[in-house]
């Protein structure tokens, strides 16, 4: 999620009086500041041995006084017991305009941080014993790029070993209190189950209460929502590098504001309620937050560094190589796709080299659907996603547009192209703008439901249009709809009855009242979700899609092996052509470009398996119940290739050729030869 779906953060101004005021109440005196505090010499690093890691030692003090510290070198035990709690916190600004004091052999050095971090270390300082922490910012010496990079590859064992991570969101501000005791209640009436993000009632009281009812807002008045919708909206929710801080707590996380505090694990209980139903659209950028928030608390498990990525684009961090760095320990190590920080390359470099990586270690193009052209070249080329800039769409979730089949893609390092096989489906005859708003007003979202359907009904004729309502409504929300998962989704969209609400909201002759319009709140967030920075597109082929809002008449719609989703790309005139942007086109999204629709009766689904907790590629027979993993379109395997037996066949297939002793994840009966046997026309795409 990105783009124009980032909230805007609001509040800096009354967060900077905050601190301005709690400045000027705790000014300390002169009888509390010794003489030679005023003017330290500046504290300098010594490096560290290659088993080591710093500490950072907070001398008790009252509230306001200077805050004095030690920095010792310690040796990083994993299986020890934990000696130091890790701070997660928004650095903010890079100012470094503050100084805590470091005792040293050689007496006491100043040592310079950021606001943020001053600020935090005066609230958890305690009064009459030492506090011993690890904070990046100290304890990593910023300006030695060698420490950093041998440093951040230890940062997983640095969170797993702490004792406690403590998430600092800042000092009490806007009702911070309230709003921390509302998603304390609401996590206390409720179980989750983290694999199907589930919920049930925590007690037998609770089951009939307005907190288990997921068709409406969570039973707070709405100033409290105004709380709630403040504190996720602070900086710190908006940061990179809190991804890998709070994934790799094994100890468990603490989140303080101000005084109060509370679980990590209760304020995602919280987050999982509300995402589960409808919010207060009347409070800005409530609905986005609550969402990004989701994407941070739910499980890693069995996520890949590419999917992590797509999660994370809206965070924000001042080293652009972060993007990649910062979240490499979310994954195991032989998931990292060979990536290992190193300070000394740019950022084109490093974003290069982790797209020819994936590409390389993956066989997979999916990365390329994070990548989204927003008018005007770059430095980097088109087909390596720009993590430095915000996504204006949301990734598409849930698509299976190339199947099982192996990428075909090799790199010329000489002219920086990238050539890819796929198959060319179509090119744009008309494009419409569907959302450039990001404002959450229903009433707005509703304006915006009627022009593109009014619209709709003027290309298609009013006949085609009503015959195609549910390709429309599906195309809408590129189908993310409840029954894409087994079991049913209770998370998602209804389709039948939002398709029913779709046609009233759509309907020319009526005009929905706004208590109507509440009622329909989760169908027309769905609808903005998705639509948002979108253009509604019709190929020549009169195919319908969803693509992103640069599209525009003249561009190709291409499905590439080894790439999950149709890809719009635009034609250069030289040969070559540029990467738009993901797709969602209906008729397309489960491998219909390379083996045809899927009989009637057969759908594609996402399957929940137990014992693993993830989400597995699986069909299912509508009419007789019945669910496999093999796709019924495809034949008997080639010649020379079998299947290998392992504990998760019925999961995914392991394929071996016995001539030439290759295995692999990916169906041979994908192989460009086996598609070309079916006379699909495969094209090699040159990508600048």
């Amino acid at each position: 999620m990105s783009g124009n779906h980032i909230g805007r953060k609001r509040g800096i101004g009354n967060l900077l009086r905050q601190i301005k005021s709690l400045r000027r109440r705790s000014t300390p005196s002169s009888a509390i500041q010794p003489v030679e505090d005023i003017s330290p010499s500046i504290y300098t690093y010594v490096p560290l041995d290659a088993e080591d890691i710093r500490i950072l030692t907070v001398v008790p003090g009252p509230f306001g006084s200077n805050i004095y510290v030690r920095l010792s070198h310690v040796k990083l035990d994993i299986n020890g017991p934990p000696s130091y709690e890790a701070l997660s916190y928004a650095w903010g600004s890079n100012d470094l305009s503050h100084l805590v004091y470091v005792d040293t052999n050689d007496g006491r050095k100043g040592l310079a941080v950021t606001q943020n971090l001053h600020i935090a270390l005066e609230h958890l300082r305690n009064n009459s014993l030492p506090r011993t922490l690890w904070v990046d910012a100290t304890c990593i010496n910023q300006s030695d790029d060698e420490e950093r990079s041998q440093q951040v590859a230890r940062m997983a064992d640095i969170y797993k070993s702490a004792a406690k991570v403590l998430i600092w969101l800042g000092p009490v501000a806007d009702n911070s209190a309230e709003a921390l005791e509302a998603l304390e209640t609401l996590a206390s009436k409720i179980h989750v189950d983290w694999g199907l993000s589930t919920i049930r009632a925590a007690s037998e009281e609770d089951i009939e209460s307005e907190w288990l009812d997921h068709s409406k807002p969570a039973p707070f008045d709405y100033q409290t929502w105004v709380y709630i919708g403040r504190i996720l909206d602070r900086s710190w929710f908006s940061r990179l590098w809190i991804w890998q801080e709070v994934s790799l707590a094994y100890n468990g996380a603490i989140v303080i504001c101000g005084d109060s505090t509370m679980s990590w694990q209760n304020f995602c209980k919280a987050i999982v309620s509300l995402i589960q139903r409808p919010n207060l659209a009347s409070i800005p950028n409530l609905q986005i937050n609550i969402e990004q928030s989701w994407l941070l608390c739910r499980p890693k498990r069995g996520l890949t560094l590419p999917s992590i990525l797509q999660d994370n684009r809206h965070a924000r961090c001042s080293d652009q190589r972060d993007r990649i760095y910062g979240v490499l320990n979310l994954v195991e190590e032989s998931a990292r796709l060979g990536i290992k920080p190193d300070y000394t390359k740019t950022t084109v470099q490093v974003f290069q080299d982790a797209m020819l990586s994936s590409i390389l270690r993956t066989r997979d193009l999916n990365l390329l659907t994070s990548c989204e052209f927003q008018g005007e070249r770059d430095e980097i080329p088109s087909w390596v996603p720009n993590w430095s800039i915000q996504r204006r769409c949301l990734g598409i979730k849930a698509t299976n547009a190339s199947l099982n089949s192996a990428a075909q893609a090799t790199y010329n390092d000489r002219d920086e192209c990238l050539s890819v096989i796929g198959l060319h489906v179509g090119k744009i005859r008309k494009a419409r703008q569907i959302l450039t708003s990001a404002s959450s007003s229903l009433r707005t979202i509703h304006a915006a439901l009627q022009g593109v359907t009014s619209w709709l009904r003027n290309e298609l004729g009013t006949d085609a249009y009503n015959y195609q309502m549910d390709a429309i409504w599906r195309t809408l929300c590129c189908n993310q709809f409840s029954d894409l998962r087994e079991p049913l989704s209770t998370t998602d969209l209804d389709f039948q009855e939002s398709l029913d609400q779709f046609r009233i909201l759509t309907d020319p002759a009526v005009e929905p009242d706004d208590n109507f319009l509440i009622s329909c709140q989760h169908t027309l967030i769905e609808f903005y979700t998705y639509g948002l920075n979108r253009s509604i597109i019709i190929t020549e082929k009169s195919q319908l899609g969803i693509a992103p809002q640069v599209s525009r008449t003249g561009d190709c719609v291409v499905v590439f092996l080894g790439c999950r989703s149709p890809m719009v790309l635009r034609p250069k005139g030289d040969g070559t052509y540029l990467v738009v942007g993901e797709a969602y086109i209906d008729g397309l999204m489960t491998g219909e470009a390379f083996l045809g629709p899927l009989p009637s009766n057969w759908q594609f689904v996402c399957r929940y398996d137990e014992t693993t907790k993830y989400h597995w590629i699986a069909f299912i027979d509508r009419v007789r119940n019945n669910l496999q993993r093999e796709d019924p379109r495809l034949g008997p395997l080639p010649e020379g290739w079998v299947e290998d037996e392992h504990p998760e066949q019925h999961l995914y297939a392991v394929y071996r050729n016995v001539e030439k002793a290759i295995v692999t994840q990916y169906d041979p009966r994908m192989l460009p030869c086996a598609l070309r046997a079916r006379n699909v026309e495969l094209t090699e795409f040159k990508l600048v």
